[in-house]
């Protein structure tokens, strides 16, 4: 994992070269967020967004993180750390009335960490949200841009921590 660039104080990149990489830069968002979070992942599929989960999970004391997957189907898996995590999947939704109908507004930027998948599905905007845009760069490789919200340059703060 290297830095890819110079973003201004509120973007950071990074080149990912491995799945092992695309989870410590995960860490490193979840050690970042101020709580409660929410992170919006873009990207297409294949792209690594369910590995950052795994990083993100694993900071944020996830007992079992490799047990982090995919919620295509269930649509909100939820992972008990220092803080409750839900791992949302947009991708088979469609329009406000189908998002809304899992229970997002219940929990997003309420309570724990809400990680989204496909967030480019999501109508209206999340102030205080850390978005995540994965490009690929040809086989292993991705570049994660990562925005963080109004400016903030990212501390190196741990997330539930005091």
């Amino acid at each position: 994992m290297t830095p890819a660039g110079r973003g201004g104080s509120a973007v950071r990149e990074y080149l990912s070269r491995s799945p092992e990489d695309t989870q410590r830069i995960g860490a490193g968002i979840a050690a970042d967020l101020a709580l409660p979070g929410v992170v919006l992942l873009y990207g297409n599929l294949g792209m690594g967004k369910t590995v950052l989960v795994r990083g993100i999970a694993r900071e944020l004391g996830v007992r079992s993180p490799d047990e982090v997957s995919s919620p295509s189907f269930t649509l909100v898996n939820i992972y008990e750390g220092r803080c409750p995590v839900y791992h949302v999947d947009l991708y088979r939704l469609e329009g406000a009335r189908d998002i809304y109908s899992i229970g997002i507004d219940e929990f997003i930027g309420c309570d724990g960490v809400t990680v989204v998948e496909w967030s480019e599905r999501l109508a209206g905007a999340f102030p205080g949200a850390v978005k995540v845009e994965i490009e690929d760069r040809g086989g292993d490789a991705r570049l994660l841009r990562v925005r963080f919200p109004g400016g903030r340059k990212p501390g190196r703060r741990k997330a539930g921590g005091k």
